[in-house]
């Protein structure tokens, strides 16, 4: 595993090496943004998230670790493909011994079609769009779990607002899971993220770059009666040539009675232009 995840990092420095970046939206919320028609960008995370006692499993804990290679491709001028696949590995402590599971979990394909937008001068900005999608997921064989959502994004001179909202159908999934939307009931997520940047003040034509903070609201709402509402703190970089993110989960609210709570979670990512 420990080689599994260095290879991963590796090729995510060697990208990092010769890309370029772009993209504008905090880790967990997406923006009504796309690439320019006939660009790529690659958005490489890794993130590790530490989970509580199952509520009637097993585990005592649980820890989960992900690089997530997500590719997103400028089709036309309004509109955008993307492409997820997670390697995940999961490791939870029994009383009976410890588990580890290594697999990619799945993989994601996305259409976002920008309906709206109105530059109304320099960066500011407001834009909306819609995605809608499929999941193709290794459960008893292959499944396929359909998503919808919106997304709308309010930029103003130093500060950004996003908010989306999803809905995924589940056809198959895990009888025993601890993230969200991955067991056998269907997920509504929403999610709002502000942004602001802490420098520089205002661009000029010599910028090169700019130094935001960031902070979101998470909530995942399943129709198995889980609920939850977490908090994400966290730093970006936004450059001509590399984009880089670092954020934070922290739970603020949950009723859950099928699946673990989180503990905490960490993050760091990169957003590179071809």
């Amino acid at each position: 595993m420990k080689t599994l995840l260095c290879l991963c990092i590796a090729g995510c420095v060697v990208v990092l090496c010769v890309g370029r970046a772009v993209g504008q939206e905090a880790m967990y919320t997406a923006a009504a943004t796309m690439p320019p028609p006939g660009s790529v960008v690659f958005r490489p995370q890794l993130m590790f998230s530490r989970y509580g006692a199952d509520p009637d499993g097993p585990s005592t804990r649980t820890d989960y670790t992900a690089v997530d290679l997500g590719v997103q491709i400028g089709l036309a001028r309004a509109w955008s493909l993307s492409v997820n696949a997670p390697v995940e590995y999961q490791q939870s402590q029994r009383p009976s011994g410890d588990t580890n599971r290594v697999e990619v979990e799945d993989v994601d394909l996305m259409l976002k079609y920008r309906f709206y937008m109105d530059n109304s001068g320099g960066i500011d900005t407001a834009r909306a769009a819609v995605t809608f999608g499929t999941r193709l997921e290794r459960v008893e064989g292959f499944s396929v779990d359909p998503h919808v959502g919106v997304v709308l994004t309010k930029v103003q001179g130093r500060n950004g607002i996003n908010a989306e909202a999803s809905y995924l159908l589940t056809t198959s999934g895990r009888e025993e899971t601890i993230r969200e939307g991955d067991g056998t009931a269907d997920l509504v997520r929403t999610n709002v993220s502000y942004v602001f940047r802490l420098w520089p003040a205002e661009f000029t034509s010599t910028s090169t770059g700019g130094w935001y903070a960031t902070a979101e609201l998470n909530g995942m709402w399943e129709t198995n009666g889980d609920r939850e509402v977490r908090w994400a703190p966290g730093l970006m970089y936004e450059g001509r040539e590399v984009s880089f993110e670092v954020m934070m989960q922290l739970p603020v609210w949950h009723e859950l009675g099928e699946r673990a709570e989180l503990d905490w979670s960490v993050g760091v990512g990169l957003r590179l232009l071809f």
